[in-house]
């Protein structure tokens, strides 16, 4: 095989510590040409300060740009930018515009794709708006394989309709669908009817390194405070539970680190509390430093999040559980219960959680991590590649 090209949401150079980023470390150790293919990237990008909108990600990624890697071979990270519109237009314009727009760019795509990967042989795609792209390159590349690998499913109550359409017609026409767990399954064929004889699907689990997770670090400088209670994580939070919760325990810190910067009004009153710490993001390598010196893993998702986004038990659990650090959810899985996970759906019991965590400091999960390592989940990627 000469070329694999992933389409994901994701620029290379967050150097992400899962997901596409170790599948495409794995085809490029192989051998294998890599291009990685970040959609959507909209020309308003030029006017936002996003780390994969801003006018040097849309400048770079429209060239092209290659990566050497230290595990072996290189990348090739490249964009189509298009006339994308935000979800929010989608209240006014019809679903068919809002798509032509999606696609609609200065240049031809398939001039784009015979220049960036006229040799492919593989598709993977993210559950991303990039799976709009999957019958153009079956014409375009009718005997290249495609592999839809769905990490967050787009099946849910608040994902735009033309967006869950898109996603089924990449489900129906994939070689191979790789879903992460039984959650991710369940959501499908609920969706799709007769979804097990119209759909190719294997199960293949998120991974982890874990013994990044089993290391000493030096202790991050917003975590030197002591007594951290922290959250890393790209999901929003529920803000008015962690007022509630430092207001109640000044004794313990909450550190929320998220790139999804909440609004100016959350951030002031945030900074009305010197018990809480909020962090834009941190680099992926430094994750295991930060969960690994913190005295308690928090998850506290919005309320009902998991009714409409059920993810299961996610990578973010298997860090925790893997630095043996006492973990409280709100509003996520109930099977997090099985695990040992202390899974919260009030304000209260959520504050009791972590103050009885703060006692635990340790604990042990019965969550079996086996068969999770990276390098496993990996090598079955590769063998399905090449199937």
């Amino acid at each position: 095989m000469k070329q694999i090209v992933f389409i994901t949401t994701h620029n290379w150079q967050t150097k992400r510590l899962g997901g596409f980023h170790k599948f495409a470390e794995a085809t490029a150790a192989k051998g294998m040409e890599t291009i990685f293919f970040s959609f959507p990237r909209p020309y308003y990008g030029y006017f936002m300060k996003r780390e994969q909108l801003n006018p040097s990600v849309l400048r770079t990624l429209t060239k092209g740009s290659v990566y050497n890697l230290e595990t072996g071979g290189s990348i090739f990270n490249v964009t189509f930018p298009t006339f994308r519109l935000p979800d929010g237009f989608g209240k006014i314009l019809p679903n068919s515009l809002m798509n032509f727009l999606l696609k609609l760019s200065l240049g031809s795509f398939k001039r784009f794709a015979k220049k960036n990967f006229p040799q492919a042989e593989c598709f993977v795609f993210e559950s991303c708006e990039g799976v709009i792209f999957v019958d153009k390159i079956k014409k375009l590349f009718p005997k290249a394989k495609i592999i839809y690998r769905p990490s967050d499913p787009m099946v849910y109550a608040s994902v735009p309709e033309r967006v869950k359409k898109m996603e089924q017609n990449i489900l129906l026409k994939a070689d191979m669908n790789l879903i992460v767990n039984q959650e991710g399954l369940d959501a499908y064929r609920k969706q799709i009817p007769d979804f097990d004889s119209k759909v190719k699907y294997k199960i293949l689990s998120n991974g982890i390194d874990l013994d990044s997770y089993k290391k000493e670090y030096p202790v991050p400088e917003e975590l030197k405070c002591g007594n951290t209670v922290l959250y890393v994580g790209a999901w929003g939070v529920e803000w008015p539970l962690l007022f509630k919760a430092a207001f109640e325990t000044p004794e313990y810190n909450y550190v929320v680190v998220c790139p999804n910067y909440p609004p100016e009004k959350v951030i002031q009153q945030a900074k009305t509390y010197k018990n809480i710490i909020y962090v834009p993001g941190i680099s992926p390598t430094q994750v295991p430093a930060w969960i690994t010196n913190c005295q308690v893993v928090m998850v506290p998702y919005e309320t009902d999040f998991y009714k409409d986004r059920p993810l299961g038990i996610t990578a973010k659990y298997y860090q925790a559980m893997a630095a043996k650090k006492p973990i409280v959810a709100y509003h996520d899985t109930p099977k997090l219960l099985d695990a040992g996970v202390a899974v919260t759906y009030s304000y209260e019991d959520f504050i009791s959680a972590v103050k009885q965590g703060m006692i635990t400091k340790t604990k042990e999960y019965s969550f079996d991590l086996k068969g999770r390592e990276w390098s496993t989940v990996t090598d079955i990627f590769i063998d399905e590649v090449f199937l």
